[in-house]
């Protein structure tokens, strides 16, 4: 059976790091989140950032790709698990997916399973399951 799980977070302290790239700007960044609702606890990311130049005609847009660790109580159950990320804002293309990694669960979450999804205002839902 799915679960749902609905937070909200704050994002501080991040660093930011340029790479040289050809057709955009790109960036390494890190930053550190902290979650309150069903999901308390803190997270990680590390991320591949690129602001794409347009094409002759075309839109700019950016992409993103990451990887976050989360150190929490899931509806009371406590340990770890890694989600990862992928979002592209592309002219009119424009969405994402945040799915946990297969396995990454330790703890009393061991054998999560699921996927994430960031709403506006820093609203984050969880659809999970767990053995």
């Amino acid at each position: 059976m799915t679960t749902r799980a609905e937070n909200t977070f704050t994002s501080e302290n991040s660093e930011s790091t340029p790479r040289e790239w050809t057709g955009g700007a790109m960036a390494r960044t890190r930053w550190l989140k902290e979650f309150s609702g069903d999901l308390e606890g803190t997270s990680v990311v590390e991320a591949i950032m690129l602001q794409v130049e347009p094409a002759p005609g075309g839109e700019a847009g950016a992409i993103y790709v990451g990887v976050e660790r989360f150190e929490c109580s899931l509806h009371g159950r406590k340990g770890s698990f890694l989600l990862t990320h992928n979002a592209t804002s592309l002219g009119a293309e424009t969405g994402g997916e945040w799915t946990i990694v297969p396995g990454s669960g330790r703890d009393e979450l061991t054998g999560i399973s699921g996927r994430g999804e960031i709403l506006p205002d820093h609203h984050f839902v969880l659809e999970y399951t767990l053995p």
